[in-house]
Order: C-alpha cells, then sequence, then structure tokens
C-alpha cells in the first residue's frame, strides 16, 4: 500500500496523529520545507510525537518518512494533473511547459533522494582517490565527459573513455587507488555489469549514479546515488534521467568545490589569465 493511501485509513491514528495526518494531506507541498519540529507546531503536536509517528508508519525517523512522502505527492500531482507525455497535439507553449515541469520535478525528487551522509561518503571515496575511472555507455556518455572536468576543476584526475573496449580494458587496469564511477538509468546494462564485476574481481571500489536502487549494478557498488525513478514518465524516462544525474554531478562538484576552495579558484584564476593571453 503506498504511503499516501495508508494515511487515508483515519480509524489506524490517534487523535494526536489524524492531526498530523490532516497537514500533511492538505499542506502535501509544504512538507519539503519543514523540519519535525516546524510541522510539529503546525499539526500542533511535539516533535517526539512527528518522530514516533513516522516510526510507527516503518519508517526509521521523519527525514526517511519526508522523502518518501514528498515523493509519492510529487508523484500523485502529476497523475492527477496535466499529462507530460508527448503527442502530435502538442504546440510550443505546451511542449515549453511539460519539459519545465518534468526538469524541475527531476531535480526536486532527486534533492530528496539524496541523503547528506550518502553524499559525505561518497565524496570520502573520491577524496581518497588516486584517480576516477568513468563507465558509462549510450546517452550517458556525455554525463561522463561533465563529471571529469567538474573533477578536474577541483584538482581530482579522472579517466574517461567512450567504446566499450576500451571501458573494458581500463577495469582491467585498475590498481588500489582509482576509484570506478559507473553511470546507468537502469542498473541493468550487461556490458557495464560485465565492468562492475571486473573491478571487484580486481578489489576495485565503485560508485554508481543510478534510477534503480534494487538493480543489479546497485548490489555490487560501494555507494549508489540515486536519480528519480524516470518508469512514470514514459518515452520522456531518459531526459528525465539526464536531468537528474546532471543535477547529481552538481551537487558532488559543489561539495568539493567547497573541501578545496583556494586552490580551485587559484586554478581558476590562472586558467582563465593563460587562456585568455593564448586565445
Amino acid at each position: 500500500m503506498k504511503l499516501l493511501q495508508e494515511l487515508l485509513h483515519k480509524d489506524r491514528f490517534s487523535d494526536t496523529e489524524q492531526c498530523i495526518v490532516d497537514f500533511l494531506l492538505e499542506h502535501h507541498r509544504e512538507l519539503a520545507e519543514l523540519s519535525a519540529r516546524q510541522l510539529a507546531e503546525k499539526a500542533y503536536t511535539s516533535s517526539a510525537s512527528v518522530v514516533r509517528f513516522c516510526q510507527r508508519l516503518g519508517f526509521k525517523g521523519y527525514a526517511d518518512f519526508k522523502i518518501r512522502f514528498v515523493a509519492e505527492a510529487m508523484q500523485t500531482d502529476v497523475e492527477q494533473g496535466i499529462s507530460l507525455s508527448m503527442s502530435n497535439k502538442d504546440t510550443v507553449p505546451s511542449v515549453i511547459d511539460k519539459v519545465t515541469r518534468l526538469s524541475m520535478d527531476t531535480i526536486q525528487e532527486t534533492r530528496y533522494l539524496t541523503e547528506p551522509a550518502l553524499l559525505v561518503r561518497t565524496i570520502h571515496l573520491i577524496e581518497q582517490a588516486e584517480c576516477i575511472d568513468f563507465y558509462a555507455i549510450g546517452n550517458n556518455s556525455h554525463l561522463v565527459d561533465l563529471a571529469s572536468y567538474a573533477m578536474l576543476q577541483t584538482g581530482k584526475f579522472s579517466t574517461t573513455h567512450h567504446t566499450a573496449a576500451s571501458l573494458y580494458m581500463q577495469a582491467m587496469a585498475t590498481r588500489k587507488g582509482r576509484l570506478g564511477f559507473i553511470i546507468s538509468r537502469t542498473g541493468e546494462n550487461k556490458r557495464l555489469i560485465e565492468i562492475a564485476r571486473e573491478l571487484t574481481k580486481r578489489n576495485g571500489k565503485f560508485i554508481l549514479l543510478t534510477a534503480e536502487k534494487n538493480s543489479t549494478l546497485a548490489r555490487l557498488a560501494e555507494e549508489t546515488l540515486l536519480v528519480a525513478a524516470a518508469d512514470r514518465f514514459n518515452e520522456l524516462g531518459s531526459f528525465v534521467f539526464l536531468s537528474g544525474a546532471k543535477y547529481m554531478i552538481d551537487l558532488l562538484f559543489g561539495v568539493l568545490l567547497t573541501h578545496h576552495y583556494k586552490d580551485a579558484t587559484a586554478q581558476h584564476d590562472e586558467f582563465h589569465r593563460v587562456y585568455s593571453v593564448s586565445n
């Protein structure tokens, strides 16, 4: 049973819990910005009651509950509102509206799937590595170029290849100090699974960027960064994933930049000084 459906069963909640439920159902768009204390104030209860309510529903705490609730609420908005699928009946204004909505929804949902602790662990792996080896195939190939350039701007070396043979050769050459970074929407690409198994066979670790947390690649990965699931957007699924994946890469770059701000700023200034003179 979906969480939203579960909240509609009023007979299972106490009066205090029902106050929380009523607020959530009537103001679901507000929850994304509310802390447990702020929700408690608006529902006329205590922070402890909010946490107990979330735990009773099977969550570790308020943060886990909020991620799930916001994701379901956003999906319900889409299902009950405008269809985001494209057709030959669409006009230029309707396409603009749909693509804008898709991009905003994808980024916002990805944000609430991203736990700060996960990002911290991922950044730690990147910081400890001498070099990041990127792996992606097909539509995701250009993402590794973006990610590699972002790494360079923070002083982190990386490699990128764009043929299946060179990617596999790269995996075979992995050694201590190198970290893999695989991008796969489904997490079930056969070539990437072969590469992942080659990495693990050689005791190499890798980070996975995907939309499927229960995929084969996710089970092999050291850490899995989740992008908003694209299955509900039909033919626009690939576009949705690319938007979310680019956002996740930007998040990683942002955190790395704060860790190496002085050096990165100096490198940026030097690059533009030399580059502008040479041109």
